[in-house]
């Protein structure tokens, strides 16, 4: 697995936690990872999405919004 794919569950799972507004929140139940949006090359926030699979085989779809890294210019 890459940096990038594993700091982004540890920010799902963070994000989980503050939704939940609860000190303790079970980790997402993430056994597979079946899509995940590429991080654009444009300067500006883009839609992004995370498709997975639960351990009951179950799939999930996360939308989310993803800062772009600016490769090419403004």
């Amino acid at each position: 697995m890459n940096i990038k794919f594993l700091s982004l569950v540890l920010l799902f799972i963070a994000t989980g936690a503050m939704a939940a507004g609860s000190n303790e929140s079970p980790a997402p139940d993430i056994q597979h990872i079946v899509s995940i949006t590429l991080v654009p090359g444009s300067c500006q926030v883009e839609p992004a999405t995370l498709v997975y699979l639960d351990s009951q085989g179950v799939s999930h779809t996360v939308n989310y919004q993803v800062m772009g890294t600016c490769q090419g210019g403004v």
